[in-house]
């Protein structure tokens, strides 16, 4: 469980000085820190105290940081653990990703380079929380408004456009993909309105006939057509004082669309069989899947409606532009899944479940999100989700082409085998290039500087399709930086 208060930090390093200066380091940046001098100490620490980041050199005297890395693996599996180390240990670093360690700092480090790894870390650690249905401390919680779930720079925008038009009565189109959650955001809208204490109202306009919209919106009188056997109020006078939500708005006949056009503008309307206008105080909000710019230029579309729609646009992003809330929906899905089915055991997503996830490309956005998160809850007959309770369609997209999906539980530990080990090729190749630039692509400088030796260095190079001559390549073949200088 996470400690109240503020996240808890251990550094373990041999060195008193590194020790000394983590702990300044981190205490400004608002953690709180304590030091072992080795990996037995921070053992018994861990023990008696719970910390959420463990901070570890590799090399000391007595248990080095490998051993304590297994150890925090096994017996604190949701503490973060980042190891500290010299340029010249860099095989130690990649075996060090290979039994849990999140990241590595390399000495000597910067106060702002501890800071932006502590930074990923403590992100990391309120991930696993979350995944375990565990609440983050205060003020540390990510942004759910009104039932709107993520904290991504879109999302945020979303809620600042929400909030500066929710006081209002303008008309608001918001515009977003199948799935998107368009109906969440236009409650929101109304929740923080003036109006939240009256109806609100919500209107697929592509689940009906053009006459029934029509009358569905505007009321009937009783023989108006066949079936109007009473008079009907409609929607707008039900909702007077109040909202109505007009989804899918581009699926409206074009019969409807000159009688919405005159309600925009005169809040004015005729039941079907009526002779007499009726006057509503009605706030409107319409949403739409596809471009009403191009339905306008195709002709399906009013322009003069068009732009009596288009005040106040708000659009939402797919989720596959948003991954980094993937992890946190996800979360916040399954708490709902595992209640509407009954399996409250159900306690997290694994992180290679939630990685799979964070890939798949979601062209049904967050409601098909929430299906596959749902499928995984009834498949699951454990506590955590694992891959082979997702559906095999997300596997397909989601895994590199020449990883099989896996059906048993050995395939299952190969995959998760190589998934680590494609994330250690990834440090090891960013380890490489950042040496290279560190001494203006002279391999022989970069070499010494690193501790290795030229032709180990060369080796590592040609693993990651890292060329210089005329410049170190990008994956594309594009040039990164500049001739070797050699």
């Amino acid at each position: 469980m996470t400690s109240p208060g503020l996240p808890r930090v251990l550094v373990v390093d041999d060195e008193p000085s590194v020790c000394r200066s983590s702990e300044r380091i981190l205490t400004r940046e608002g953690y709180e820190v304590r030091t072992a001098p080795g990996g037995a100490e921070a053992l018994d620490l861990l023990g008696r105290e719970a910390f959420d980041l463990v901070f570890t050199d590799l090399k000391m005297a007595e248990m080095g940081g490998m051993e304590l890395l297994e150890t925090l693996r096994s017996r604190f599996p949701d503490v973060v653990p980042v190891v500290i180390t010299g340029y010249a240990t860099i095989a130690s670093v990649v075996e060090a990703m290979k039994v849990g360690a999140f990241d590595y700092l390399p000495k000597p480090f910067t106060p702002d380079e501890m800071a932006a790894v502590a930074r990923k870390a403590w992100d990391r650690r309120q991930l696993l929380l979350r995944s375990r249905g565990v609440t983050a401390p205060p003020g540390e919680d990510p942004a759910m408004f009104a039932g709107i779930v993520g904290s991504s720079p879109k999302m945020q925008e979303v809620y600042r456009n929400v909030r500066k038009v929710a006081t209002t009565s303008s008309t608001v189109l918001i515009i977003g993909e199948t799935g998107t959650g368009k109906e969440l955001v236009a409650r929101a809208i109304h929740a923080l309105s003036p109006r939240k204490h009256q109806r609100f109202f919500a209107v697929d306009c592509g689940a009906l006939t053009v006459t029934l919209l029509e009358s569905e919106l505007f009321g009937h009188l009783k023989g108006s057509f066949t079936g109007a056997v009473s008079d009907k109020r409609g929607i707008f006078e039900s909702a007077n004082r109040g909202t109505v939500f007009l989804d899918e708005i581009c699926n409206v006949d074009v019969e409807v669309q000159a009688k919405l056009l005159r309600f925009i503008q005169e809040r004015e309307f005729l039941p079907v069989g009526a002779t007499q206008p009726r006057h509503v105080d009605v706030r409107l909000i319409f949403a739409t899947n596809r471009d009403l710019e191009k339905m306008v230029r195709d002709g399906t579309f009013r322009e003069d409606l068009y732009y009596r729609l288009h005040v106040f646009p708000i659009a939402l992003p797919p989720l596959r532009e948003r991954r980094e809330d993937i992890p946190l929906l996800a979360c916040h899905l399954l708490s709902r899944s595992r209640e509407r089915c009954a399996k409250p055991q159900v306690a997290r997503l694994s992180e290679d479940a939630l990685r799979l996830l964070e890939q798949f490309d979601w062209p049904g956005n967050v409601r098909q999100l929430e299906a596959f998160v749902e499928r995984a809850v009834i498949a699951c007959d454990g506590d955590v989700i694992e891959p082979r309770h997702l559906p095999r369609t997300l596997s397909r997209q989601s895994l590199p082409a020449d990883l099989a999906i896996p059906s048993t539980n050995k395939e299952l530990l190969a995959l998760k085998k190589r998934l680590r080990e494609q994330a250690v090729a990834d440090v090891e190749r960013e380890f490489v290039i950042e040496a290279l630039q560190r001494n203006a692509w002279n391999v022989t400088r970069a070499a010494a500087e690193v501790g290795i030796q030229r032709p180990n260095f060369q080796m590592l190079m040609r693993r990651h399709g890292i060329r210089v001559g005329y410049g170190v390549e990008r994956d594309d073949g594009s040039p990164l930086g500049g001739e070797d200088g050699e």
